[in-house]
Parts: structure tokens; sequence; C-alpha cells
């Protein structure tokens, strides 16, 4: 799945419940058992500000890091 803007502006159209469900698969496919204590916010309107002002270089950074947290770096994320 390529993760762009685009992809994005797509997703802050799913409701609360469904952008948590899918940020929670990204957060598990990086590894790492730390994402798993996460709580969604009461309010996800910060979290849409946030993601609604991210740039491609930004998104780019952030899947580079995610892929990074995989194993220690040692295996590629599918993202």
């Amino acid at each position: 799945m390529k993760i762009d803007k685009g992809t994005i502006d797509n997703l802050l159209k799913l409701n609360d419940e469904q952008l948590w469900g899918v940020i929670k698969i990204m957060l598990s496919r990086s590894g790492g058992d730390y994402f798993k204590s996460i709580e969604k916010p009461k309010d996800m309107s910060k979290l849409r500000d946030t993601l609604s002002k991210l740039t491609d270089s930004d998104i780019a950074r952030a899947l580079e890091l995610l892929k990074k947290g995989k194993n220690n770096g040692t295996e590629r994320s599918k993202f």
C-alpha cells in the first residue's frame, strides 16, 4: 500500500473508530510491543488536525521510522 498525502486525506474521511483502527494496524505492523498499550484519544480532533497538515515528506519520514522499528530494522515493513 502506497501511503501519501492522498491516502491520508482519504483516511481522514473515516469515522473516529475506523481511523483509530487503521492507525493501530499500522503501528502493530511496525513491530514493538510498546504500541499495544496506546489508547484511543477521547478527542480525535488534534490527531486529525495533525494528520491533515502532513506533507509527503513528513509521511515518507514517518514510514522510514516505522520500517526501522520492525524487528530493530532487520526486517522490512510491508507498508
